[in-house]
């Protein structure tokens, strides 16, 4: 072996004739168990969040319950009944579908582990989970459903089936005017003008 040669099977560096202890130190490449559990349920609860079916029973619940509120400031006591039987829902229907997809998952276990890895909340699925406990928003959701079931949606797109014409042309692709056939207005007006479309 060369003089400048490093021999690292003793765990000893040795430099120049002389031996140096080597420590190995963990770059956090592998993680701990508890933090991979707790990568595993957050995982998970994306998962559930942006699950179609989650979306439904939220929406489902909005529609048959917004008609009792008002745009005002003040707030009626069956709000706080709802308010109150649409985080039982929420939470109930995440805690089912967290215990379906981690084995062995408890809410409880996953309150500590948020606990202790708080600094690390940097994500979305949080904020969107405050969002559902939070009354205010939960309040203007319910205004929202409340006017598109009332009012309907604010405007319509009216489609035309479109014609297509082809020209002789060696040197591109026949195509339609595209103008001609999307025409948007706002609902309850008198409908499109004649040849009005998007510019």
């Amino acid at each position: 072996m060369h003089e400048d040669d490093v021999d690292l099977c003793d765990g000893e560096l040795a430099v120049d004739g002389e031996e140096e202890d080597i420590n190995f130190v963990d770059d956090g490449s592998k993680l701990d168990a508890e933090t991979q559990r707790f990568d595993r349920i957050v995982g998970a609860l994306e998962e559930v969040l942006l699950d179609e079916e989650f979306e439904e029973v939220r929406e489902s619940f909005c529609r048959e319950n917004c008609q009792h509120f008002e745009d005002s400031d003040e707030n009626k006591l069956i709000y706080t009944d709802i308010f109150s039987k649409y985080t039982s829902l929420v939470e109930s229907t995440i805690d089912q579908k967290l215990k379906q997809a981690v084995p062995g998952f408890s809410m409880q276990e996953f309150m500590g582990l948020l606990e202790s890895h708080k600094d690390s909340l940097m994500s979305d699925v949080f904020d969107l989970l405050l969002s559902l406990a939070d009354f205010e928003a939960f309040k203007e959701v319910m205004l929202s459903y409340k006017r598109d079931l009332t009012d309907g949606p604010a405007f319509a797109i009216n489609c035309t089936p479109l014609r297509l014409h082809t020209e002789e042309q060696e040197d591109g692709e026949a195509r339609p005017d595209l103008d001609l056939s999307l025409q948007i207005s706002p609902i309850g007006g008198s409908g499109p003008k004649k040849g009005a479309g998007l510019r």
